[in-house]
């Protein structure tokens, strides 16, 4: 077959491409030269080659020549070993052009353009252009260049409307430093830096602070509000840039340091979406189209690309890579491990300790006692107040963080999500979806029913609980059951205590239950429609109603036969007549 008809490269085999045929002599011994590596018996000059490969080659043979050039004058310069400046050769190619001198006479100006020379025209060599190539791609991106700067358009629109910025004078900062310094959070702290006005969970945390921004640098930048030093002026003007600018809210006027903190704030206390109820009942129309959606959506989800370098695992997002390799750098203690010196507690990574420093009323509760047993001594109240000031701070705390209110309601929540579980249990309760039939109950949220069916014998059975006691074997639905198992029945470490009447109890649950029926008979809010007698909770009102009122003995002994209307007084029958005879009812 003659190579002259075959339209195809021997360099890439690409077909369809604009083809250059290979003459010019030192680009063809270039060639020569790549292709007598193969082992081959005969080897032929290609025809042609695409316009991509021969610019390779013509690449490799400039570059060629130069080495071989230099590297001439190189052996010469070491011969002779003068001392000779040599000159690096550019690969920008020059060209003479004429000189002009113009004489001031008395010339027009026609005169003068007759002087001058014109320019020899440099031919440029023509470059091979590749014709074959396809715009798709860029038309792509640049669609999809044009809906994100719509979207950053849209979201500075947005938040024009919600914020503006304000400059602060001297005198609004020292006031806004007074009252950061008053806030209860501040007063309260048992680690805190007075210049910064910030507080820390422990003691190590405050003196890294004092050494890196208080004494590092303390011959640089200084700033003239926290006293803070910076060695670059950059930083410098990052940092007081933060002290002096505001963004205030454009309904309320309420000022935050952020711009994230500022729409936040917007979404929480301005912005009102749809009502629950109309979202829970499209979910439930549209139930199979957001699964569909869902999986579709999956689907568009990009891949992980950041990859953490000590392990496997793989993040999409680089906050995330970066708390992940935090826990690297603390197993391997290159990092000190986070951990709060009032809750005595130690977190896997940083952002869990702050999370738990802002959000956590177990943490504020436990540094308000601590400024109460400071100003207070121990002689100067009884128990009993001590522990009613207790009492007293516990639900200050909690009602102080309680923003979110439910409209059907009397509940408050601290976060907005769990408002919305909340509403969702509502619709599922008037849907009649929380009942269990086989056992005859209603429950009130979706959490309660979904570990009832978790969890009840009559739904599950022991051999598929996942959690076995490995001294009895045991086993249990959770982690919390098996440890209360454990300690209750092989350690004998009694953890549950009642504060008030000191007894002991196997769970959480138990010692709750206690609580509500023995130390809180005087907040009984469940009344007894036949009798009006008070009960703690709806459950011991649920029992007293199939006891006494309904007409039947729900509990049966399974030996002879006796009805009670109490489970109490079923055991306390069976322990009597039948100690030998293990319990069984219908």
């Amino acid at each position: 077959m003659n190579t002259e008809d075959i339209n195809l490269c021997c360099g890439c085999l690409s077909s369809g491409r604009k083809m250059i045929k290979i003459v010019e002599f030192w680009t063809k011994q270039s060639f020569l030269q790549i292709i007598n590596e193969i082992s081959v018996s005969q080897a032929e000059p290609p025809v042609s080659l695409c316009w991509e490969c021969a610019a390779q080659i013509h690449r490799f043979t400039k570059f060629k020549l130069k080495v071989k050039d230099s590297y001439t004058i190189f052996k010469e310069y070491i011969k002779k070993n003068q001392k000779i400046k040599l000159q690096a050769k550019s690969s920008l190619t020059t060209h003479k052009l004429h000189t002009i001198n113009i004489t001031q006479a008395e010339d027009t100006e026609e005169s003068i353009f007759q002087i001058i020379k014109q320019e020899e025209e440099y031919k440029t060599p023509e470059v091979p252009v590749k014709e074959e190539y396809d715009h798709t791609f860029d038309s792509e991106d640049e669609k999809v260049q044009k809906k994100i700067k719509v979207k950053r358009r849209k979201r500075k629109r947005k938040e024009a409307e919600v914020y503006k910025e304000v400059d602060l004078s001297r005198e609004d900062l020292e006031e806004e430093r007074r009252i950061a310094m008053l806030k209860e959070e501040y007063v309260n702290a048992m680690f805190k830096c007075e210049r910064c006005i910030v507080s820390f969970p422990n003691a190590e945390d405050l003196k890294d602070h004092i050494n890196l921004k208080h004494e590092l640098n303390a011959s640089n930048l200084k700033c003239s509000v926290c006293e803070c030093s910076f060695a670059s002026e950059v930083s410098y003007n990052y940092h007081t840039n933060k002290h002096r600018r505001r963004y205030q809210c454009a309904i309320c006027s309420d000022r935050h340091t952020s711009k994230r903190a500022v729409m936040r704030h917007y979404e929480t206390a301005h912005f009102h979406g749809p009502s629950i109820e109309i979202d829970v009942q499209n979910n439930q129309q549209n139930g199979v189209n957001d699964e569909e959606g869902s999986e579709q959506n999956s689907t568009k989800q990009p891949l992980a690309t950041f990859a953490c370098e000590f392990c496997d695992k793989s993040f999409r997002w680089k906050a995330s890579l970066r708390k992940h390799v935090e826990t690297h750098r603390i197993e391997t203690g290159q990092k000190r491990k986070p951990y709060c010196e009032p809750c005595r507690l130690s977190f896997t990574n940083t952002s869990n300790l702050q999370k738990h420093v802002k959000t956590s009323s177990k943490h504020q509760i436990q540094l308000k006692l601590r400024k109460l047993t400071e100003s207070l001594p121990e002689d100067a109240s009884t128990p009993e107040k001590h522990q009613q000031r207790i009492e007293q701070i516990k639900c200050s705390v909690n009602s102080a963080k309680e923003k979110f209110p439910c409209p059907q309601c009397d509940k408050k929540f601290q976060w907005r999500g769990n408002l919305l579980r909340h509403l969702n249990s509502h619709v599922a309760r008037a849907n009649g979806e929380l009942v269990c039939e086989p056992c005859n109950r209603t429950f009130s949220s979706i959490a309660t029913y979904k570990q009832h069916m978790k969890i009840s014998r009559k739904h599950v059975s022991e051999n598929d609980f996942k959690y076995m006691c490995s001294d009895c074997g045991k086993r249990f639905a959770n982690k919390t059951r098996l440890k209360d198992h454990v300690d209750w029945e092989h350690l004998k470490n009694y953890v549950h205590t009642c504060s008030v009447c000191q007894k002991v109890f196997k769970s959480h649950t138990s010692l709750y239950l206690h609580k509500q029926v023995v130390h809180k008979k005087d907040n009984a809010e469940h009344l007894c429609d036949h009798c009006g007698k008070p009960f703690p909770n709806q459950a011991k009102l649920r029992c007293h109603m199939q006891a006494l009122h309904s007409g039947s003995s729900a509990y049966k002994c399974g030996t002879c036969g006796a009805r009670f209307s109490w489970l109490s007084c079923l055991s306390r029958h069976c322990k009597k007549l039948h100690p030998n005879v293990p319990p069984a009812t219908e």
